[in-house]
């Protein structure tokens, strides 16, 4: 087996980027690296999730506030609809965060359970061989008899 130490910058970087496409690799020396970046990303991407979605969308919100709301304020009153709109955009960017995390957390997810098959589908030191496919059912032809 290959460990991470030992592999070349470049195939770390083309393993990393499968990882986070949701690739599964056929080099079974290479899944077990791939396994063990996903769990790591995995963990990263849980751990990050939730602060970085309150900092961009807290950001961004004061940014709203001070730009757009404050000037509306300063040069005719207060607009209850500016302040809410800045509300509303930092929900918004809050839950896309969100969701695009999730996807990624499922990319990383689907890469890992993709390369344990390749680990658990090897039959001995290097040698790997394919899940075999299997064919959908198929349903037994009805009997047509010609009319009488």
């Amino acid at each position: 087996m290959v460990s991470h130490a030992q592999l070349d910058q470049d195939a770390k970087r083309r393993i990393a980027r499968a990882v986070a496409g949701g690739e599964t690799l056929s080099d079974p020396a290479e899944a077990k690296v791939a396994v063990s970046l996903a769990r790591s990303a995995e963990r990263r991407l849980r751990a990050r999730t939730l602060p970085n979605a309150v900092m961009i969308s807290a950001g961004t919100t004061l940014v709203w506030l001070l730009v757009v709301a404050l000037p509306v304020t300063l040069g005719s009153g207060l607009h209850p609809a500016a302040l809410l709109a800045g509300l509303g955009v930092g929900v918004l960017l809050f839950a896309v965060v969100l969701l695009l995390a999730q996807r990624q957390i499922r990319l990383v997810r689907q890469a890992e359970r993709g390369n344990q098959r390749v680990l658990d589908h090897q039959t001995g030191p290097g040698a790997w061989t394919p899940r075999p496919q299997q064919r959908p059912q198929q349903r037994p032809q009805q009997r047509q008899d010609p009319p009488s």
